[in-house]
């Protein structure tokens, strides 16, 4: 199902959904049998290039979507990133309308037609609205469009309260097949590191929760109550602030 997810067709159009690396033909766009490449590491790198690549030279409109990772009206995500920062043809750069959320580029494309852009990337701190009482007082971290978890295998503890300083991200080779950490400091001083949500619970056994559970708390089930909860906790996504 991939290449379905990864692009559409319509009427002299073709429209990128996903980023990628794969060699997909896509079928007829504008009269002709196409053949997309992407090259990409995203979404650990923002670099994005693809080769167009029709059987004959023809006309159609490419739509690269553009990410925007308000999730809804409910949470905030500080820095802001969305957009793309720079797109090019053959490395020239290329104007640009957008249209429901797609960059548009029309013309004729011949085979070996490359285009590039950057996805920006940064560490972003998503809140809720107090309203939702299960996360207030908490933050959770994303690294474009993937969420983070801390866990107690790379820390001692996953339940104090994160730092306000800078969070940098570093790829770990050797860590869970190959991931990008994000890294800072609780706000103690002492060392943190969060790893993808996808990742997590590989190193370490232990409940599985998103949110902090408060000693003498009902768990889940409501048959017991939970004591020494902090103790318990091994893998979280929202954290204290």
């Amino acid at each position: 199902m991939l290449p379905t997810w990864a692009y559409a067709k319509g009427d002299h159009s073709l429209f990128v959904n996903l980023f990628v690396g794969s060699r997909i033909d896509v079928g007829d766009v504008g009269g002709t049998p196409v053949e997309m490449v992407q090259i990409t590491d995203y979404p650990w790198s923002g670099d994005v290039s693809m080769l167009v690549n029709p059987k004959e030279p023809t006309t159609f409109a490419l739509h690269v979507r553009v990410p925007d990772r308000t999730t809804s009206a409910l949470y905030t995500a500080t820095p802001v990133v969305n957009g793309l920062a720079r797109l090019t043809v053959n490395g020239t750069p290329m104007p640009f309308t957008v249209e429901n959320g797609y960059a548009v580029i029309r013309r004729e494309w011949t085979a070996g037609d490359r285009v590039a852009f950057e996805l920006p990337l940064k560490v972003q701190r998503v809140l809720a609205r107090d309203e939702v009482s299960a996360t207030r007082g908490q933050v959770a971290l994303r690294y474009g469009p993937i969420v983070y978890s801390a866990e107690r295998a790379d820390q001692p503890d996953v339940t104090g309260s994160l730092g306000r300083g800078a969070l940098k991200v570093s790829w770990r080779r050797d860590l869970l097949g190959g991931v990008m950490t994000v890294d800072g400091h609780w706000a103690d001083g002492s060392s943190f590191r969060a790893v993808p949500y996808y990742a997590r619970m590989n190193r370490i056994d232990g409940p599985v929760r998103d949110f902090p559970i408060a000693d003498g708390a009902i768990d889940p089930a409501g048959a017991t109550v939970l004591q020494n909860a902090k103790a318990s906790e091994t893998s979280l996504v929202w954290l204290k602030v």
